[in-house]
C-alpha cells in the first residue's frame, strides 16, 4: 500500500517537473488561478451574505483571465471557451457592482 502511495507520488511529482519544464509560465498562472478560486470560495463561505465583492471579483476575473492563456497555451478548446464565457459573464456583473456602489 505504501509503495503504491510512494509510486504514484513519484509520478506526480515527475509529471509537474515536466509540465514546469514545459511551460513555468503556465504552470504559475495555472497555480494562480487555483489559489484564487480557492480563496474566493472560502470568502464566499465564510462572509456570505456580506461577501467583499471589491476583493473576490478582481481576485476571480484575474485567475480567468490568466486561465483563457493557459487554455491557447495548452491547446484545449473547452478551457479557452470556458473561461472567456466566465470572464465575459463576471466582467459584466463586476462592472454592474462598481456601477451601483
Amino acid at each position: 500500500m505504501i509503495q503504491k502511495i510512494r509510486h504514484h507520488f513519484n509520478l506526480t511529482k515527475k509529471w509537474v517537473a515536466a509540465d514546469w519544464n514545459a511551460n513555468p509560465w503556465r504552470l504559475s498562472a495555472e497555480t494562480y488561478n487555483a489559489f484564487t478560486a480557492l480563496a474566493t470560495a472560502i470568502i464566499f463561505a465564510q462572509m456570505a451574505p456580506n461577501v467583499p465583492y471589491g476583493i473576490t471579483y478582481p481576485l476571480w476575473l484575474s485567475g480567468t483571465f490568466l486561465m483563457i492563456f493557459c487554455g491557447i497555451s495548452r491547446g484545449s478548446v473547452g478551457m479557452v471557451v470556458m473561461s472567456v464565457v466566465m470572464t465575459v459573464i463576471d466582467t459584466y456583473g463586476y462592472i454592474r457592482f462598481l456601477l451601483t456602489t
